[in-house]
């Protein structure tokens, strides 16, 4: 149900004030922490004696920190300001960098709030490294233990990385793809040999999708990897968060593509 416009104004009111001072922010929640004397506040936030008084006399007007002789605090209504707007500045803390990607986002298979990827490192291609997204992806292999992949693009430098962690080492590998990344595949006779060599170690299983694909996503231990590809290839950008919204979603998009999908026989790529 949409608000009033004629309620909205009050509330808009409130957001301005906090939302006009980086100090007012840092004091408010930093009260809400725990009570505190003024010097300590100061030493806390790095906010001027002369701009803290201000401050907490603005709280103490609108009922948000009350003082207990030499101590200050937030009052249950502060506290819930305090925690509402930090709630609130978290949810749009990752919008300048996924404006910076939306162009790569796909437009299915997303089951998640983009406001569950605050706080998660997003990786574009540099000067320094124009591959800089599958560095990254390559890296966390190198490193890893146990790696679920749903693909439909094929990234020989990843795949070459799963090959020496599975044949020679003891990654766990399952992965999912469609059958175009396995027609590539077949073009590349090294790509077979190592795609053998990996189903047979019994450290890897694959399984291609007859279906479209929408996503590439790594689930690399307890990180996951979402890839954002305009079209095949090398992805334009990598996500990376622990986040557990995403890493549930991360499972059960694996899980439904692995269900639709065929065990690949080794020997598909010798007929």
């Amino acid at each position: 149900m949409s608000l009033p416009f004629e309620d909205i104004q009050s509330p808009l009111e409130e957001i301005e004030f906090l939302a006009r001072s980086t100090n007012r922010i840092r004091v408010l929640d930093t009260l809400r922490e725990e009570p505190m004397e003024r010097h300590d506040i100061e030493d806390e936030t790095g906010v001027s004696r002369a701009t803290l008084a201000r401050i907490l006399d603005d709280f103490g007007e609108r009922g948000w920190v009350t003082r207990d002789g030499r101590q200050y605090e937030t009052t249950p209504v502060g506290d819930y300001v305090a925690r509402e707007f930090t709630g609130l500045l978290k949810r749009f803390e990752p919008i300048p960098d996924l404006n910076e990607v939306a162009q790569w986002f796909p437009t299915e298979g997303f089951d998640f709030d983009l406001g569950d990827l605050a706080g998660a490192e997003i990786v574009r291609p540099a000067k320094s490294d124009a591959l800089a997204p599958t560095t990254h992806i390559t890296r966390r292999l190198r490193t890893a233990n146990r790696v679920r992949v749903l693909s439909y693009s094929h990234l020989s430098d990843v795949m070459e990385v799963c090959w020496r962690g599975t044949v020679e080492g003891a990654l766990e590998l399952e992965s999912v793809v469609d059958r175009g990344v396995l027609e590539r595949i077949e073009t590349d006779p090294r790509m077979i040999d190592h795609a053998q060599e990996m189903v047979e170690s019994g450290q890897a299983e694959f399984f291609w999708h007859e279906g479209t694909i929408p996503v590439t996503v790594f689930l690399i231990d307890d990180v996951v990897l979402v890839c954002l590809s305009g079209d095949e290839g090398a992805p334009h950008a990598v996500i990376e968060t622990t986040d557990e919204t995403v890493r549930s979603w991360a499972e059960s998009i694996i899980d439904t593509y692995r269900r639709e999908g065929k065990p690949l026989d080794p020997e598909l790529f010798t007929e």
